[in-house]
């Protein structure tokens, strides 16, 4: 199954995401042509809603700011 990954390159560090089968675990930099390897990336999570701390405390902020009007 081809999926798509982050690479790291040995030689210059360029990282850059690549679709490639889920067991390969090397690929070609696209930037210098040295061997990049498969590296674990943080994802970028965002909670929308009640209950979450940004969004409570955005509420808070806006009805106090409302109050004071």
């Amino acid at each position: 199954m081809i999926r798509r990954y982050d690479f790291k390159c040995h030689d210059c560090g360029h990282i850059e995401e690549q679709w490639v089968d889920h067991t390969e675990h090397l690929t070609t930099c696209l930037e210098c042509g040295h061997t990049a390897e498969r590296i674990i990336s943080p994802i970028r999570t965002h909670y929308k809603g009640t209950g979450w701390p940004d969004a409570d405390e955005r509420w808070a902020k806006d009805h106090e700011r409302a109050a004071l009007k």
